[in-house]
């Protein structure tokens, strides 16, 4: 997640500063990703106020609720037995008399964390002026499409387990883009593989419910076979398992860009260790390298080329036109393969 303001963190560079315990007297946490959101707060509680003594150095208010006196009151106060206490405001947007805590932003305690949340800042307003000149900002942006697959696997790695590249995207696939949602499954993996230490696609395919023989990664294999029959079925089974056709296209789109680097790179006859290099795949990818290799020799750059054609087509369809989700996925596999 990029810096916003001159005076900005990163999503990284904040939990990095608050694991080391240090911490900015003022925080503004503000953008969409309200799950991330709450995950930094729930960071900071924890390194900053010890559990025995979150009853005296602990405050978490809304904005709805309480005037800015109050915050002004309860930040100025000193920490009781700790060296910190921590002040929240959420729906800072909604407090009353908000500009009498420009005094305290100003010349903040260093024993108080106090963080301030809301979703969309206006910076021309006069308290928030002075918090972007003072305060630490830490914006908390939805993820890109692509950034979701190695979040999830960064959150697994934080709680002591791995995950496969496939496993992460299969989840995703699933899930969507909800990081809330995504965080709940990931809960729901890790019941289900007990001591086991990485989770895998078929753990995946367990849990969500989906069979292993009908799910993405199938697909894209049936399409890449020209396999018009199997991946019809594969298709409607994932339809009737409620599994959404833009994150079909998206991850099929993903598919024959790989398709595409690797056919392109094998005409300029390069070496499978410079492919690997290239396209710089993990250990756990390698077992897969042949197959998509001997695949991408079945197409031509004419025929990649009319496969993302129909993709994009498809995609269109599917976000504008009235027909049938099943009749517009089902031309498009025909018109992929008789393309192919």
């Amino acid at each position: 997640m990029a810096k916003s303001k001159s005076n900005g963190l990163s999503y990284e560079d904040a939990e990095r500063s608050i694991r080391q315990k240090k911490f900015s007297p003022v925080y503004l946490f503000y953008g969409e990703e309200d799950f991330l959101i709450q995950e930094m707060l729930d960071l900071i509680i924890d390194k900053a106020v010890d559990s025995s003594t979150q009853s005296f150095n602990l405050d978490i208010l809304h904005g709805s609720d309480v005037d800015a006196r109050d915050v002004v009151s309860l930040a100025s106060a000193f920490p009781m037995m700790a060296e910190y206490r921590v002040v929240v405001v959420k729906e800072f947007d909604r407090l009353t008399n908000k500009d009498n805590l420009i005094p305290f932003i100003e010349n903040a305690l260093p024993s108080t964390v106090l963080v301030l949340i809301l979703e969309k800042p206006d910076f021309r307003v006069k308290i928030n002026k002075s918090i972007e000149k003072y305060a630490t900002l830490v914006e908390f942006k939805r993820m890109y499409d692509n950034k979701i697959p190695g979040w999830i696997e960064n959150q697994i790695a934080k709680l002591g387990k791995s995950a496969s590249p496939d496993s992460c995207q299969l989840i995703q696939s699933h899930v969507g883009n909800s990081i809330r949602e995504i965080r709940n499954e990931i809960d729901k993996l890790f019941i289900f593989i007990g001591d086991k230490k990485s989770i895998d696609v078929d753990d995946v395919n367990a849990v969500v419910g989906m069979s292993k023989q009908y799910n993405i990664f199938e697909l894209q294999k049936a399409v890449g076979r020209k396999d018009i029959a199997t991946a019809q079925v594969i298709l409607e089974r994932m339809l009737e398992a409620g599994e959404s056709p833009v994150s079909m296209i998206v991850m099929l789109t993903k598919y024959f860009q790989k398709l595409y680097i690797i056919w392109d790179l094998l005409e300029n006859r390069i070496t499978k260790d410079e492919l690997i290099k290239t396209l710089r795949l993990s250990t756990r990818q390698l077992p897969h390298l042949d197959n998509d290799i001997a695949i991408a020799r079945g197409f031509s750059s004419g025929a990649l080329t009319r496969c993302f054609a129909a993709l994009i087509d498809t995609d269109e369809k599917l976000k504008s036109s009235s027909q049938d989700e099943k009749l517009i996925l089902t031309l498009m596999l025909y018109n992929m393969i008789r393309a192919a």
